[in-house]
């Protein structure tokens, strides 16, 4: 199957707290969350970029977006991303949910709306979602304005959701959710 031509950031410039160690780090197959998240999307999207606050923290070679910004917001991310890349659509992908599908992305591609994320069954997923440039300026006024939850600024603007399966918009947040996504890639998620 052809790879996804638009770019897809990793969202791993967030602080851990809940999980209790940098979960960019943690052990995951072979090897740590991100990398493994990073050689998995590569093998869907042509171009997959990292976006971080410490470059330094990474022993494998990737295109590393770095955050100039001391806040530990999504957001902040997703604004460097649209600055940097200067492309019209980004797929962003949080470095916690390593089961999402290329089925599930490829959707997300093919949505016309400005936002568009996932939606298990019980559950939105912000950061499993496309984001067209047109609404860069509202992304930064958030920031400005310190609004920065995503799910205000979606509600506000045209959006739609594509459904996705709880497996894949798994969530590593604790070390209970840490373990759980271990035994997932234990039995097979992929």
């Amino acid at each position: 199957m052809q790879k996804i031509m638009i770019p897809c950031v990793i969202l791993a410039g967030g602080r851990s707290s809940r999980l209790g160690e940098d979960k960019t780090q943690v052990a995951f197959g072979e090897e740590n969350l991100s990398q493994w998240v990073f050689t998995r999307l590569s093998k869907i999207c042509e171009k997959v970029y990292i976006s971080t606050k410490d470059r330094k923290k990474f022993t494998f070679d990737a295109p590393f977006l770095v955050e100039r910004s001391r806040i530990y917001a999504p957001i902040i991310g997703m604004i460097n991303a649209f600055e940097k890349l200067k492309t019209q659509e980004i797929l962003f992908i949080s470095v916690d949910t390593p089961f999402v599908r290329g089925e599930t992305l490829r959707q997300l591609v093919d949505s016309d709306a400005p936002i568009t994320y996932a939606q298990s069954e019980d559950k939105a997923h912000y950061l499993i979602s496309k984001w067209h440039i047109s609404l860069l300026d509202t992304l930064v006024w958030a920031r400005k304005s310190k609004i920065y939850t995503i799910y205000q600024i979606i509600q506000s603007h045209q959006h739609t959701s594509v459904s996705a399966s709880n497996e894949e918009c798994f969530n590593i947040n604790t070390q209970e959710d840490y373990a759980r996504a271990l035994e997932l890639l234990r039995l097979g998620a992929k």
